[in-house]
């Protein structure tokens, strides 16, 4: 079975053929909220679907920084409708002011407690804020993926000191630092994802059963064959998941 770790198979961009793109492959999805409405949503997506997964989140693009409490206390009373805390975590290339960053700080130490008490998996966003990132996580017990990571070797193999995973996107046929780095961490932490409709191996939209070209340049870089790589990747995510 494929497993992708992330993916927005709720958004508009597959309205017309969602039920298509999830029938091609005997592909496994988490799909990824980014706000209470979202979660709700995909909530009733997945139970309309049996390979989709839902996780619940709050990105940090989508908090309401003039009164964030309030979205957040919704969407952590949700929570144990989950499997998996997702999407959330730091964003500072969209995100510049210093007190809305102080407030992404915040809400991903709300989420990261919350997970450590109720012992659920994360899939992290981060965009521009890995220092702080690896700052905050040694306060917490938690398995986490820092998903469609964009970093250099020395952070990922931080994030695998901490309990982390790192999951690649159809994009790493194209992307020679994130080849770099597959190639450096270890592979029993590695996840495949393709944050659909994003980060595909072309400029069109992508979709869930895209982890094959993941799990081919995987294979090139790891040389070992891809069904091998097939199942290293489902037993990677059933440790994630804790199963």
């Amino acid at each position: 079975m494929l497993i992708d770790v992330h993916s927005h198979i709720d958004s508009k961009e597959f309205d017309k053929d969602r039920e298509v793109v999830l029938k091609k492959c005997d592909v496994l999805v988490v799909d990824a909220g980014i706000n209470f409405d979202n979660d709700l949503t995909i909530l009733e997506l997945s139970k309309k679907y049996s390979n989709v997964i839902p996780a619940g989140g709050l990105h940090p693009e989508n908090i309401d920084y003039r009164n964030f409490d309030q979205e957040l206390n919704k969407v952590l009373e949700l929570s144990d409708k989950f499997k998996i805390i997702s999407e959330i975590g730091l964003d500072y290339y969209w995100i510049k002011e210093d007190e809305r960053r102080k407030i992404q700080k915040i809400v991903l130490e709300r989420f990261l407690s919350e997970a450590e008490k109720r012992g659920k998996p994360l899939i992290i966003h981060i965009r521009g804020g890995i220092k702080d990132f690896l700052d905050v996580m040694p306060s917490y017990k938690v398995i986490f993926d820092v998903h469609a990571y964009e970093g250099n070797v020395r952070n990922a193999l931080r994030i695998i000191e901490l309990g982390g995973y790192i999951s690649f996107p159809p994009v790493i046929i194209r992307d020679k630092q994130r080849q770099i780095v597959a190639k450096e961490i270890p592979i029993d932490r590695v996840l495949t994802e393709t944050d659909s409709p994003y980060l595909g191996p072309t400029r069109d939209r992508n979709e869930p059963c895209n982890v094959l070209y993941s799990i081919k340049k995987l294979g090139e870089i790891w040389n070992i064959d891809d069904k091998s790589i097939e199942r290293l990747i489902e037993n990677n995510f059933k440790r994630f998941l804790g199963i």
